[in-house]
């Protein structure tokens, strides 16, 4: 199955982003008609739910922030219940390029991959150190645990083959979702890839805490490890 402009959805994970928010629609709008469009809002306080009605994107709404990682499986959900086949995933704070695109698409036709994940440059003068650090750490780990090289774990700029994710289990509503993911679809056999994308910090603010983050992706692995081995 090859993912194209007609069975891709678009989810947008949002948590206070107005600012952002009319400048991306209408990136993403180059691409993708507003409903493969799916805004996923969790909770902001902001005029996010605002600009989103004005957008006229499909618009759902979580009333107690659940995290990240939440987000996107409720969009997911929604997107394979309209029909998708395939979904974005892209940050709401213009960390990515929605112009990226078609490279996404293009690499997972040609390697008939289940995961496209976009890969950073992780120069000192471009990423801030803990991220890299962060970043390089929790990559190696899920490498060696998936057997598959994992250039950037982390990034949250991906492409994802909904067939494969959509009866898939998660255990975590947060940031560590998106390695929960991984693992998941390396152990049903799934195939992984990357494209390299720009690495863009415009003063956004982060509501990432590495310390908290990186525990909570040991705790996510260690599960892992042990589930595996409780099922054979």
């Amino acid at each position: 199955m090859k993912a194209d402009r007609r069975n891709t959805a678009v989810v947008v994970p949002i948590f206070n982003s107005a600012e952002y928010l009319e400048e991306l629609f209408k990136r993403i709008f180059k691409s993708f008609p507003k409903e493969n469009v799916f805004a996923v809002n969790d909770a902001s306080e902001d005029r996010s739910v605002e600009i989103c009605d004005k957008s006229d994107v499909n618009l759902i709404n979580i009333l107690i922030n659940m995290g990240k990682g939440n987000a996107l499986q409720v969009g997911f959900e929604t997107a394979v219940k309209k029909g998708f086949r395939f979904a974005f995933s892209i940050d709401s704070d213009l960390q990515h390029k929605p112009e990226d695109f078609p490279d996404f698409i293009k690499k997972q036709n040609d390697y008939k991959l289940d995961l496209v994940i976009g890969k950073r440059d992780f120069s000192r003068s471009i990423m801030p150190f803990p991220r890299i650090c962060s970043n390089r750490l929790t990559s190696y780990i899920v490498s060696l645990k998936t057997g598959q090289k994992i250039a950037d774990s982390q990034c949250g700029f991906r492409l994802y083959n909904l067939d494969v994710i959509k009866d898939f289990k998660f255990r975590t509503k947060r940031y560590q979702f998106e390695t929960e993911v991984i693992i998941k679809v390396a152990r049903a056999g799934g195939k992984i890839g990357f494209v390299p994308i720009d690495t863009i910090y415009d003063g956004q603010r982060s509501y990432i805490s590495h310390f908290r983050d990186i525990k909570n992706f040991i705790e996510i692995v260690c599960y892992e490890m042990t589930h595996k081995l409780e099922k054979k």
